[in-house]
């Protein structure tokens, strides 16, 4: 059986709503989103309904669910590493890849194809989970153990690990800028300490990045 597939149905049905805080607001009511790795949308419909976006997409090729129903004006469930070339679909002011980029085999090329459907001065959403987390480095280091989880950062489906700088390198080299990067859960008072002390990547679990195409 996939390993993705095989997944519990809460990992394909919540709203990433942590976003909102990186929306960009020049385009607010009449955005056009397109979300790679949507699952069953629920994001995309959340973006309907707080009235950012007035048309979205999504591509997913593990979708068995009516996304028209959700809101969803454009579906595709291609593998965008074998079949990029079929979406079919205007430029867009924002895509999101959530938590999907790691479970590619060439990341690196499919950002840089992804770059085509970006208006100019369009923008990314990018999460990535973060391997250099002290609960990683420690059982690597210490225990000499790298164990797969069923989720997490050491999720059994993820082919590729990044650390923040590893991502950033990525990002920019898909003609892509990075304009802002937060660690998630950032406002709890320990990882503020530990930012404060330069060590916010041992505790971060989880990278949002935005990144604007030039």
């Amino acid at each position: 059986m996939n390993l993705y597939t095989s997944k519990d149905q809460n990992y394909f049905s919540n709203a990433r709503t942590e976003i909102q805080p990186f929306l960009p607001e020049k385009n607010w009511g009449a955005a056009s989103v397109l979300e790679i790795g949507c699952a069953e949308g629920f994001t995309l419909a959340w973006l309907k309904k707080i009235g950012y976006c007035s048309w979205s997409a999504g591509i997913d090729p593990y979708v068995n669910v009516d996304l028209f129903q959700r809101g969803i004006d454009y579906f595709s469930n291609t593998d965008i590493e074998k079949n990029i070339s079929e979406i079919s679909i205007d430029a867009v002011d924002l895509i999101l890849c959530l938590d999907v980029l790691e479970h590619l085999v060439n990341p690196w090329q499919t950002l840089q194809l992804l770059t085509k459907f970006l208006k100019p001065g369009g923008r990314i959403i990018i999460s990535l989970p973060n391997v250099r987390n002290y609960h990683v480095v420690a059982d690597l280091a210490i225990r000499g153990e790298f164990k797969y989880t069923e989720s997490g950062i050491m999720d059994q489906t993820h082919l590729r690990f990044f650390t923040k700088a590893s991502a950033i390198t990525m990002i920019e080299g898909a003609e892509l800028k990075v304009i802002e990067c937060r660690a998630t859960e950032s406002d709890r008072w320990q990882k503020k300490l530990m930012k404060f002390l330069g060590l916010e990547e041992l505790t971060a679990k989880q990278f949002i990045f935005v990144a604007e195409h030039f």
